[in-house]
């Protein structure tokens, strides 16, 4: 049996509420509505460049109150169309490049502590660990940036022996270059390791990127045609560290240049991602074949939001093919089950609040 599980933001937020159901909701990961309350609560300023943006091009004067009125993809959707309209306006290239550091800042803070090995029994690890039970495949397709899927992988010695680091993204991990820690800090474990076995494979597939997917930059802060997809392809790297580092420094000995900055291989949530799809094109691929082939399909804490167009288009064009007979929602809102049901016209939708709900409804027996 082949089984999809389709992860979004609200299955790393359902991790987070798991530990801390009430108390501290500022280590809460944001979702879209909630991004810039998470920013404030967490006491982040925003930067000159920022500021600068909302205030010359956006015309608001970002307060509390205003902030906390803004939506994130909406404030990066314009954001990319200021600088992809205007390339040589330092203001939106200043504006979106610190908004970009934000976003990331904002993940690493609020999902770091989720891979931690004493966090047990989260609801990501517990629908893996059902998953992996009753499939020989495990494909997990999703839009998150974060390393809390990985870190569940890890914590689980049976489904460890399925994944590993560099063989375990589909076709795009074996192309990228491994860029190993200078300091003796945990990592995800590697197939030159010889403790994997690929038999029954689990097989994560990030199509918006992932943050510890970087390719190196010739200067401290990018172009603005690097940021719009426009510039010549780079390799990409791939950090073994088991937590989110800042912006990594990359160095290496020998003669010539020793040391580049790096850039996330991440694709914002934005109108116009064709041309900032190229590097992960080839898992956007890899997912079509995965759905089209699996029996069971299972969406957590996604719910297909309408700036996903490119998503909206490969569910909506591989759920009518594929054998599975129905499609499994997990998610608090029930519109989320209408949305799917509205795409996947042909296929039944089975709603489910909650990941308790699903499990105790036998939904993997």
């Amino acid at each position: 049996m082949h089984v999809c599980l389709v992860l979004g933001a609200g299955a790393t937020l359902a991790n987070a509420q798991h530990f801390h159901s009430e108390r501290m909701r500022e280590s809460w990961p944001p979702l879209d509505t909630t991004f810039f309350e998470t920013v404030q609560s967490r006491g982040i300023g925003l930067t000159a460049g920022l500021q600068a943006y909302f205030r010359q091009i956006v015309g608001i004067d970002p307060t509390s109150t205003t902030l906390r009125e803004l939506r994130m993809e909406e404030v990066f959707k314009d954001a990319f169309y200021d600088l992809d309209e205007t390339p040589s306006n330092s203001t939106a290239l200043n504006g979106y490049i610190d908004l970009v550091d934000l976003y990331l800042r904002v993940l690493r803070d609020t999902t770091n502590w989720l891979g931690e090995d004493k966090r047990k029994r989260a609801p990501i690890g517990r629908l893996l660990a059902q998953a992996g039970g009753i499939a020989d495949e495990v494909t997990v397709i999703t839009f998150n940036h974060d390393l809390v899927i990985e870190s569940e992988i890890y914590k689980r010695a049976q489904l460890r022996k399925r994944w590993c680091l560099d063989h375990g993204y589909g076709t795009l991990g074996p192309t990228f270059t491994i860029a190993r820690p200078t300091t003796n800090r945990p990592t995800f474990p590697q197939h030159s390791d010889g403790d994997c076995d690929h038999t029954r494979p689990i097989t994560i597939l990030k199509l918006h990127g992932s943050l510890n997917w970087v390719v190196r930059l010739t200067s401290i802060r990018p172009t603005a045609n690097f940021l719009r997809g426009k510039s010549a392809k780079r390799d990409v790297n791939l950090l073994t560290l088991r937590h989110i580092s800042d912006r990594t420094t990359m160095v290496r000995s020998g003669q010539g240049r020793t040391s580049w900055e790096t850039w996330p291989v991440v694709v914002p949530p934005v109108y116009a991602k064709q041309a900032l799809r190229a590097a992960v094109q080839t898992a956007w691929r890899d997912a079509r074949r995965a759905l089209l082939r699996a029996d069971r399909v299972v969406f957590f804490g996604y719910s297909l939001p309408a700036i996903d167009i490119e998503a909206e288009k490969l569910f909506e064009r591989t759920l009518a093919k594929g054998p599975a007979e129905w499609v499994d929602v997990v998610n608090p809102a029930s519109a989320t089950a209408a949305r799917f049901a509205e795409v996947g016209k042909s296929v039944p939708v089975r709603w489910y609040p909650g990941l308790d709900e699903f499990l105790a409804a036998g939904a993997f027996a």
